[in-house]
């Protein structure tokens, strides 16, 4: 077995050669299985690995150094990436302490901090869960991210920040699932969404907030679906929208401020009218079933390039004009699909007046 070639890898990977060559035992204590000048494996009479590990990559570099006793690994352990750099360091407990947490640091190329925490042994004794608070990191090596676990599944509290370290968003899991209240925030600090769940489901007070703090939607859910009233307002925090819901399905809906469109199934405009205070109050108009969107060529002003985008071409208004508290009023126009108009109507408080 070429064990010099193994030695001056390990320095190199700033593990120590004297004492990897003190923790090696004598071919005449125990047999080095796997391919001699490659791995560096050694096991026990059963059969259990047992003693100094060594494993390498394809190309000879080092992957990981480490001892198992009587088949579980113990003490410290560690991975390198292939062209040499420190990838993950373990610690793991006595043999005798099998209770006890493993903790791991986890690395990028570049000596960041990737990730760190503790993992449990578990039925395999080659493989680890998760286990307590993880700590997830930028290439700075500032925590962005914390997560709890239990038995490698999410469970507990979690909270993600940004690189300047405002808060973005937080929560909690139990058994892997999104439970409790689940908090966005804006980059200002303010509340985006507040929202509710039970076992990954939807359940709940639903609040969606402008960057200003005030409301912009008010629900409820209930098994992941819209129920009982709903609310939408304005940034002015005016009323826009009242909507009642059962069990997911739209029973009601109470127009109350603002413009509100419908459209046809593509998304063209069907009609738009504005209301006040639950009526209509301002101008309007409505489409015929027309036109589409097709897609152009055109070409970028800043860098020359051809791109494409979509177009909607073709549409045509059939008739427009204006309520006042809910009652047409004025002029309202009538087109045919090549945009003429062939009637105008007269109207005053909703009575119609005259025709042209």
């Amino acid at each position: 077995m070429k064990l010099k070639t193994l030695i001056i890898t390990l320095s190199l990977a700033f593990v120590s050669t004297n004492a990897l060559t003190q923790a090696l035992p004598t071919a005449t204590e125990s047999k080095p299985t796997g391919d001699a000048g490659i791995d560096y494996n050694l096991s026990d009479k059963g059969g259990e690995k047992h003693g100094v590990w060594i494993r390498v990559y394809a190309d000879g570099s080092l992957y990981y150094v480490g001892s198992f006793n009587s088949g579980k690994p113990e003490g410290q352990f560690l991975y390198f990436f292939e062209t040499g750099e420190l990838m993950s360091k373990i610690e793991h407990p006595s043999s005798s302490n099998s209770t006890a947490q493993i903790s791991a640091i986890h690395y990028r190329k570049n000596s960041s901090v990737q990730s760190s925490g503790f993992y449990i042994s578990t039925d395999d004794k080659e493989k680890q869960a998760r286990d307590g608070s993880w700590g997830f990191y930028d290439e700075g090596s500032k925590q962005v991210k914390q997560e709890t676990y239990s038995a490698g599944l999410l469970n507990g509290p979690y909270w993600i920040k940004t690189k300047k370290g405002s808060l973005v968003e937080e929560g909690g899991y139990v058994n892997g699932k999104l439970d409790g209240l689940k908090t966005t925030y804006y980059d200002t600090g303010t509340v985006r969404q507040r929202i509710n769940y039970v076992a990954d489901e939807l359940e709940g007070d639903f609040q969606v907030f402008y960057i200003s703090g005030i409301p912009r939607i008010e629900g409820n859910y209930i098994d992941g679906k819209e129920n009982l009233i709903w609310k939408t307002y304005q940034e002015d925090g005016v009323l826009e929208q009242i909507t009642h819901y059962s069990y997911g399905n739209r029973v009601k809906e109470i127009r109350v401020n603002g413009s509100f469109e419908e459209t046809f199934a593509d998304g063209r405009s069907k009609e738009e009218y504005t209301y006040r205070n639950k009526l209509r109050d301002g101008p309007f108009r409505i489409w015929y079933d027309l036109g589409g969107y097709v897609i152009e060529d055109f070409t970028d002003t800043e860098t020359g390039e051809i791109l494409q985008r979509q177009v909607l071409v073709g549409t045509q208004v059939s008739s427009e004009g204006e309520y006042v508290e809910g009652k047409l009023n004025g002029p309202r126009y009538h087109y045919n699909e090549q945009g003429k108009i062939t009637k105008t109507e007269h109207y005053r408080a909703g009575e119609l007046l005259k025709t042209d």
